[in-house]
């Protein structure tokens, strides 16, 4: 099975991704909600990610 997550680095917590799902809207988009066991969904619109398989990481950039 393959596992999915998001780290918070700096922060020391591991989202755990239980699900990953492409919509389709008009808008670019990613989201994460969480479930009612504690894991978490993410939402992305399948024209921005076309093939999930081939995401290797999320990364956010933040310059001061």
């Amino acid at each position: 099975m393959t596992r999915r997550a998001i780290e918070l680095e700096g922060l020391h917590q591991t989202l755990e991704l239980s699900k990953a799902t492409a919509v389709r809207t008009n808008k670019n988009m990613i989201h994460l909600d969480q479930l009612d066991d504690g894991t978490w969904r993410l939402i992305w619109n399948a024209n921005m990610i076309p093939n999930f398989t081939n995401l290797t990481a999320l990364k956010i950039i933040r310059d001061d």
